[in-house]
C-alpha cells in the first residue's frame, strides 16, 4: 500500500503547477475504506483516460516541470490494489484536477 500511495502522491505533485495543494482523504464505511487523492493539476484528458491503467496505454506524459513519466506506477498501483481485492479509479477534467479513489475491503 506504500507504493500505491507514493505512486499516487507523487503524480499529484508532479502534474500539479508548483506550491499547489493536494489533498489526502479517508472515509471509513462498514465494509470498505475509501481513500481519495486530489490535486488541482493539469487533469487527465478524455482520450487517455481509460489507457492510464494499462501498462501498455501509452499514457505517458511529462509532469508540470518536466518530469519524465515511465507510464508504469498507476497500473503497478492498480495490480497491487486489486490483489487485495480493492478497486481503483480516476475522476479528472482536462485543466482542472484530477481525484484518485482507492477503495479497500475492511
Amino acid at each position: 500500500m506504500w507504493r500505491v500511495m507514493s505512486n499516487l502522491i507523487g503524480n499529484a505533485i508532479k502534474f500539479s503547477p508548483e506550491h499547489a495543494v493536494i489533498t489526502v482523504r479517508m472515509e471509513e464505511k462498514p465494509e470498505s475504506v475509501l481513500i481519495a487523492i486530489a490535486d488541482n493539476g493539469i487533469g487527465i484528458p478524455l482520450g487517455i483516460r481509460n489507457k492510464i491503467f494499462d501498462v501498455f496505454g501509452q499514457a505517458k506524459r511529462s509532469g508540470t516541470a518536466g518530469e519524465q513519466s515511465f507510464g508504469l506506477g498507476l497500473a503497478i498501483s492498480k495490480q497491487i490494489i486489486e490483489n487485495h481485492g480493492g478497486k481503483i479509479w480516476v475522476d479528472s477534467e482536462t485543466n482542472q484536477g484530477s481525484t484518485f479513489f482507492v477503495e479497500l475491503p475492511r
